[in-house]
Parts: C-alpha cells; sequence; structure tokens
C-alpha cells in the first residue's frame, strides 16, 4: 500500500502544478475554465486523501463527492469543446447526477448506520448498493442516471470519431488531444464496468483510478494551447469546413479593414464592422477566424501594434509621446498597449521607441 500512497501523491502533487497552470494561462470561456479547475481540484483532493490514508473510511463522503464532480466536469468539457447544443442536457445530467450522490448519502448515513463501514474504497461516480438494503427507487434512479451517462459518452464518442475525418479548421487544431481523449473516454467505460474482478479487488481499483486520474492531469496540462484564449467552440460541423463559402469577399475585407485601416478606430469591434460590411457578425467572426487563425479582437491589437511600428519610424511622429502613438494607433491609452505590444512583438514599447530616436 506504500507504493499506492506514494502514487496517490505524486498525482496529488502534479495536480497542484495543472492547477496552478490553469490559473495563470487559462482565460475564456469562463465555464470550460470552471469546468477544468473542478476536474482539477477534485482529482487533487481525491488522491490526497487517499495518499494519506489508502482506506479512508471516514472520509468516503468526499471521495465519492469528488468522483461524482470529476465525472460530471469530464462529460461538461466534452460538451463545451464539442458539443454546445447539448451543454442545456449535460448541465442537467449534471445537476441530477451531483444532487443524487448527495441525497442518497445523506439518506444512508440517516438510515442505514453501518452503510459508512461498509463502503468501498473505490465506489464510483454513484454510491452503489454494496449489499445493503437500498430502497427500490434509489436503485432505479442510479440506473437511470448512470444509464443517461454513458449513453452521452458513447454518443459523444461515436460523433467525435465521425469529425476525424472532417477538414474542420478548428477540429484540426485539436485532433491529436481529441485522440487522446478518446482512448481515455473508452478506458473509462471499459475500466469502471462492475467487472467483479475491478469491484472487488481495491488495490487493482486504486491502480486503475490513478492511471485514470493521471491521464486526465496530463490531458489537461498538454491542452492546446489555442484554448487558453480562445472561446470558440471545435464543433461548429460543417459550418467551419474549408470548403466554405463564406458571406464576405476577403477584398471587401481587406479594403475597409487594411486599406482604411479600420483597426486604428478607438471602437472597432466585431458587431460594428459587420454592420459597416453589411452581414451578420457570426459570419465575421468565422471569417476572420478562418482566414487569420486569430480572434477579431486578436487581430485589431495585432495590427495596431504593427502600426505603431510602423509609424515611429516616420519622421512626422517624431515628437509625439508614446500615450499620442498608442492612441494614433487605437488603443485608448498607452496602458492598454503594453499587453499587446508584449504579446504580439515582445519588449517594452518606450525602449523601440528609444533605439529609433537614438539613430
Amino acid at each position: 500500500m506504500d507504493l499506492v500512497k506514494s502514487l496517490y501523491f505524486a498525482v496529488f502533487f502534479f495536480s497542484v502544478i495543472v492547477f496552478v497552470d490553469l490559473i495563470i494561462k487559462f482565460k475564456r470561456p469562463l465555464l470550460l475554465k470552471a469546468c477544468f479547475t473542478t476536474l482539477v481540484i477534485s482529482i487533487g483532493v481525491t488522491s490526497f486523501i487517499y495518499s494519506q490514508n489508502a482506506h479512508p473510511i471516514e472520509f468516503f463522503f468526499y471521495i465519492i463527492l469528488m468522483k461524482a464532480l470529476v465525472a460530471s466536469a469530464f462529460l461538461n468539457i466534452f460538451s463545451i469543446l464539442y458539443f454546445p447544443k447539448f451543454q442545456p442536457l449535460v448541465i442537467s445530467l449534471s445537476i441530477a447526477l451531483i444532487g443524487f450522490t448527495l441525497f442518497s448519502l445523506y439518506y444512508n448515513f440517516t438510515f442505514n448506520p453501518a452503510y459508512l463501514s461498509q463502503l468501498r474504497g473505490q465506489t464510483l461516480v454513484i454510491v452503489r448498493d454494496e449489499g445493503l438494503n437500498v430502497p427500490f427507487i434509489l436503485k432505479f434512479i442510479r440506473f437511470i442516471l448512470i444509464l443517461s451517462f454513458f449513453a452521452t459518452m458513447i454518443y459523444f464518442l461515436y460523433m467525435m470519431i465521425a469529425k476525424f475525418n472532417l477538414n474542420n479548421i478548428y477540429f484540426a487544431k485539436i485532433k491529436r488531444w481529441s485522440v487522446f481523449i478518446t482512448i481515455l473516454s473508452v478506458s473509462i467505460m471499459i475500466l469502471y464496468l462492475p467487472i467483479p474482478i475491478f469491484k472487488n479487488n481495491d488495490q487493482i481499483g486504486h491502480f486503475i483510478s490513478i492511471y485514470i486520474y493521471l491521464y486526465i492531469m496530463l490531458l489537461v496540462f498538454y491542452r492546446p494551447n489555442f484554448l487558453n484564449r480562445s472561446a470558440l467552440r471545435i464543433s461548429l460541423g460543417e459550418s467551419f469546413n474549408k470548403e466554405t463559402d463564406f458571406a464576405i469577399s476577403e477584398l471587401d475585407f481587406i479594403n475597409e479593414f487594411y486599406t482604411k485601416l479600420y483597426f486604428t478606430n478607438n471602437e472597432a469591434s466585431l458587431e460594428h464592422l459587420a454592420k459597416i460590411l453589411k452581414i451578420g457578425s457570426n459570419d465575421l467572426y468565422k471569417f476572420v477566424y478562418y482566414k487569420y487563425s486569430m480572434t477579431f479582437s486578436d487581430l485589431v491589437n495585432k495590427n495596431r501594434v504593427d502600426y505603431f511600428i510602423d509609424i515611429i519610424h516616420n519622421p512626422k511622429y517624431l515628437n509625439y509621446t508614446i500615450d499620442a502613438l498608442a492612441k494614433e494607433v487605437g488603443f485608448s491609452s498607452r496602458q492598454h498597449l503594453y499587453k499587446p505590444f508584449k504579446k504580439f512583438h515582445g519588449g517594452n514599447p518606450s525602449d523601440i521607441v528609444d533605439a529609433v530616436i537614438s539613430k
């Protein structure tokens, strides 16, 4: 058991690293960030408890709840990234899953005094019967929830596999990661099925949990970089294929955005430019990400930074302050210039201005 406890502690330590990485690097969407952090925290808490005691009877309540949170967070991440249309269903299923776990624990603690001592360390997702005389209604609800959970997971897997051959610009960026998620999902469904050798052998059950937890931590830690800064969904299907006919011609966009220097407009926004181009903001959103592989906001800021670099070499702007230069390229102040400048150029604006002046 010392090996088991050591492995759990290693998973806990790694979960702390992954949690810090998420907090620092992940920007949006907030719901996806919340799901990732819930997943990491739940695994971290469970691993820490097991690292201190391989049979923590007094903490089984927290362990079972954490596993319900892991299952819910994992399914929600699936939904947010790949199947946003199913998000209301998945959220409802998650609430039911966690709610039933809490209620079934409360019921058994209240009406089955021997319940705690008969729980097994590898009770998974939803409280099992464990040989106790649990009312039929609880067994029935448990069966429906488990069936719904696995049915949703299987459907998601089927749809993901079907997407592997799509020439989807978002899915292409995440395809390798998606393959590993598919492998993980299949592993969970196989290893967590009620196979007697897994169900009745705590040692094997612990190694299965450690494998699953470590796999999840690695997936979160090595997530595609663009997920850290983009709220874009991967699953928008055929509308994002490379063969898509956009509602706007590239020449019209170039004329308005570049020739007329739209990006220097202090009020520049996706909705505003869409009105000028007389197209839907969603169509413009797709066009920009497909053509430039970045969000509209990033495209605007990148071109403002590039324009800043251009005009400081122009004698006309020789006596301009950095604040005036920032406003000239579209930023409301020099403070709003610094972060995009560091992101798209590196260094400090004042350094490059001083270098140009000193020549």
